[in-house]
Order: structure tokens, then C-alpha cells, then sequence
């Protein structure tokens, strides 16, 4: 199976990964390439990016969230579609305590795709060969096609630079000038979704002419469509086509409509799970929804912000992440959802929480200024932002009770990135927390809260990387519904 790709890496963050891709994913769209954007690791924003340039939901690659299933959902998504790969921080940069694993590098040799190397050459002459060539062997499986200078100041620079590349003989496939580095505007946890900005066209007209002005596209096009053949797709899972429920796209379709509404715009059939979706609640993998639906589950997009009460006849909800914090106000005075939504808890069903989704299951949230809105209160538990990091990276999670979700003792794969922290009332901590909290092996905490229907934490989870757990929440659901 051929399938064109590429992976857009970097030397260190912060040297223009994620506006290179985009652009590149944005003038291939535009030259009529069928651009399926992937990011690898765990990160929600810079995909939604992806989506606003091809028009389609990027997917996230990530080895600790998908384990075995990395390879299978890249084949199955990628087949008949030109891949264009985000790296993830600098190229050899992976899990601590691991060598490599997670890497970009490390996964672009499970796609044995080639690599193209940004490098922000300010600051840099001759020596640039010296780096780049350590990057070219390094690691002999990986397999560097070209260069992308980014950010050089002159063209007397730019000639210094590729003369130097020269000796080693590696192809610079492009040079952008430091006063046409475009920089995506960011925030607290990263990149501004693009949810919430869309941009004039302006900046995608600058975008794409930075794009075809400074880098070589032919040359681009031939390195991925000489990428080695990929295994064929009937070794891998069937991927049928599911509806397109990215943020942007059910806003658009109008699943999140007006206040009150329940309109859902879904197919008939299936366990109905609600998922929230609106400006506080945008963090959700792709192949995790898609994995929901294959496990029995038609998807019910709802908004804690704008309706007045939950769709009704659902048999399960999932609360995302995303930034409610932004959007506290709104949330805390919407009295009519949130009274349904503890109805819904009352009446026993599942509903399952991360982040800020979590967050708000509590009694309240104070924001950044100090302001304490009242939430959910269906766990005991306020949060309060902080203006520093509380907690980020891989974590493994060990269930310390059943649950919906899966029976005590099971192993979940996990990433966290929070600004807030919880406060539980104490006798409460230890009796009702979800997991066991692991990095690199050490125990960190309990994390979370689960009682009867109710499981939360700040862990985020990809359902694809874990099928299991959506095949025993159906089977719990079920179980239920036989009770009754």
C-alpha cells in the first residue's frame, strides 16, 4: 500500500514545528492533495489547526496513549490520503526514563516515513552542519530527507548556511526569513484552539505564501511519494467512515445549537453517550470517538455553556477537557443544565469525567482572579486555578475499585496538563479515589474520584489506545439496563 507521508520534526520546541506543517498541510490541500494532518503525542491544540487547514480532523500518534494500535489507525486513516506528520518537541525527544520512546523520532520509524528537519537557524553559521549531521546519525533508522531553515536573517546568511549543509550533503528544502516567521498566538496551556479564533483570511493568504514563496514543494511531493511501501490495509482493522464530530464541524452542522436545543444530527442505533461539546469543552481524540462508535455507541453532542437540560434518552455521558475555566460564569449560571445533569446521575447511568470535565463534576472553581463559581457538586471536590503548572506528562493509572469502566486492578495509559488543583475533603481522598497514580514506575498519588456511576480525573485517556474499557462500559450499561 503506498500511502505519501512525511514527518515535519524539529531540533527543540519552539522552532516552528506547527506553523511549517500547517502551512505545508494547507498549500497541499490547496494543490488538490487529499491531506490527512496527524500530530504526534498527546496534544489537543495544534491538531485543531491541522483541521482548519485540510478541512478535515487531524489524529493524534502517540506510542504510550495507543500502544499496538499506533501502526493499524495510522494504515487504516492514512490509506488513499497524502500524510503529513507533526513532530512533537525536539526529534529524539521522548517519555523520561525511556530512550526515545514516544519520540518523534521513535515514531517515525514505526511509519517508516521519511523526515523532514526544521532547524531555527538565527543564530547560526557553519556550525549548522555540525548539528544537523548529529541529527542525521544519531540514529541510522531514521531516515532524514531534507531541512527546513526557519527564521534566517539574510541572504548572505541563507548562503552561508546552505554552503555548509552542502558538505554534508543534505537537501535544504527551504529558507524562511526571520521577518516571514509566522507564530500562532498562545496562552496557559499552549496554542489558542483555533475553535476559538477564526482567523481572518489574511493570515492563511501570509501563511501559504510563506509556504510556496520560500519551500520547495516539488521537492517536498517527490520525498513522500517515495516513501517505501507501507503494509497492506486488509492486515489491519476495517476504518469505516464516521460522521465528522470535531468542534469546529458541530458547530457548523449546528449539534451544539441554541440554548435549550437537543437537536443531535447522529445516526440512529446504538447505547446513546453524550459528549459535551462547545468553547469549554474541545479536548477529544479523533480515533477515540471513532473507537466509541465501533464499541456500540452513537455519539449525542451536547453544550454544558448553551443548552438549558441534557438530549434526552442517553445512556451514558462523557465530559471532555478542554477550558472551562475561560468560560466558569456561563457554566455556574446555567441552573437548568447542571439540575439535569445531576438528575442523570441520580437516575444511576455512567458518567465519565477528565480534566475539565472533572473540574466541573466538583463543588466549584475558583478562576485565576480569585472568583469562586459554583458547579456541578456531584463530587466532593473544588478546584482553584494556579498561575504555575500542577501537573504534566505520562502517567500509567491502576483502578483501585470496579467501576463502569473497568474492574479493580486494571492498567490505564494516561497523559495529564493542568493548571488547577483539587481539594477533597480528607476522609473522602483515599475511599473514592479512581486510580493510582504511576510515573516511570513510582507511585505518585491517588488520583481522581470514582463512586457507583461516576469516575473523574485529570488523567486524559485515548479509547482507541484502550478498547477494553469501552467494551465493559457497554457491557456494564447493559447489565444495568437487564436490572432494571
Amino acid at each position: 500500500m503506498n500511502i505519501p507521508r512525511v514527518v515535519i520534526a524539529g531540533t527543540h520546541s519552539g522552532v516552528g514545528k506547527t506553523t511549517l506543517a500547517t502551512g505545508i498541510m494547507s498549500v497541499l490541500t490547496h494543490r488538490k492533495r487529499p491531506v490527512q494532518g496527524y500530530k504526534i503525542g498527546p496534544d489537543y491544540i495544534d491538531p485543531s489547526f491541522h483541521a482548519l487547514a485540510t478541512g478535515r480532523p487531524s489524529r493524534n500518534l502517540d506510542r504510550w496513549l495507543l500502544g499496538e494500535h499506533l501502526v493499524s489507525l495510522f494504515a487504516g486513516t492514512a490509506a488513499g490520503q497524502w500524510a503529513v506528520v507533526e513532530g512533537v518537541m525536539g526529534l529524539f525527544d521522548g517519555m523520561s526514563g525511556t530512550p526515545g520512546f514516544g519520540s518523534t523520532a521513535d515514531v517515525a520509524k514505526q511509519l517508516k516515513a521519511p523526515v523532514i528537519l526544521v532547524v531555527d537557524a538565527i543564530n547560526m553559521s557553519r556550525s549548522v552542519a555540525a548539528l544537523v549531521h548529529g541529527f542525521c546519525t544519531f540514529d541510522p533508522g531514521v531516515n532524514i530527507q531534507g531541512i527546513i531553515l526557519n527564521r534566517v536573517k539574510s541572504k548572505a546568511q541563507e548562503t552561508l548556511l546552505k554552503e555548509a549543509l552542502a558538505e554534508i550533503q543534505i537537501p535544504v528544502l527551504g529558507a524562511v526569513p526571520k521577518e516571514e516567521s509566522l507564530k500562532l498566538p498562545e496562552r496557559h496551556l499552549g496554542l489558542v484552539p483555533s475553535q476559538e479564533r477564526k482567523y481572518q483570511d489574511s493570515f492563511w493568504e501570509d501563511l501559504e505564501r510563506v509556504i510556496t514563496t520560500y519551500i520547495d514543494l516539488e521537492r517536498l511531493e517527490q520525498i513522500m511519494q517515495r516513501a517505501e511501501d507501507f503494509p497492506d490495509l486488509s492486515d489491519f482493522p476495517d476504518f469505516p467512515d464516521f460522521p465528522d464530530l470535531s468542534a469546529d464541524s458541530a458547530e457548523i452542522q449546528g449539534l451544539t445549537g441554541e440554548k435549550g436545543s437537543t437537536e443531535t444530527g447522529s445516526r440512529s442505533g446504538g447505547l446513546r453517550l453524550g459528549v459535551a461539546r462547545d468553547e469549554a469543552f474541545t479536548f477529544y481524540y479523533e480515533d477515540a470517538l471513532e473507537e466509541i462508535q465501533r464499541s456500540g455507541f452513537q455519539l449525542i453532542p451536547f453544550s454544558p455553556l448553551h443548552d438549558s437540560e441534557l438530549p434526552k434518552d442517553l445512556d451514558a455521558v462523557f465530559l471532555g477537557g478542554g477550558f472551562p475555566e475561560l468560560h466558569l460564569e456561563g457554566l455556574s449560571q446555567n441552573r437548568s443544565f447542571l439540575h439535569s445533569l445531576n438528575l442523570f446521575a441520580q437516575s444511576g447511568k455512567g458518567i465519565y469525567a477528565e480534566c475539565g470535565g472533572y473540574i466541573y463534576l466538583g463543588q466549584a472553581i475558583t478562576d485565576f482572579e480569585g472568583r469562586r463559581f459554583p458547579m456541578a457538586s456531584l463530587i466532593p471536590l473544588e478546584a482553584e486555578m494556579r498561575p504555575k503548572l500542577q501537573g504534566m506528562g505520562y502517567r500509567a493509572g491502576v483502578m483501585t475499585q470496579d467501576s463502569f469502566l473497568g474492574l479493580k486492578g486494571t492498567t490505564v495509559h494516561g497523559h495529564e496538563f493542568h493548571y488547577s488543583h483539587v481539594q477533597f475533603k480528607e476522609e473522602m481522598r483515599e475511599e473514592h479515589s479512581a486510580l493510582q497514580l504511576f510515573k516511570n514506575g513510582q507511585l505518585m498519588r491517588p488520583e481522581g474520584y470514582a463512586q457507583k456511576n461516576i469516575f473523574g480525573s485529570y488523567l486524559h485517556l485515548n479509547f482507541a489506545g484502550h478498547p477494553e474499557l469501552l467494551k465493559h462500559w457497554a457491557g456494564w450499561i447493559r447489565s444495568e439496563g437487564d436490572k432494571a
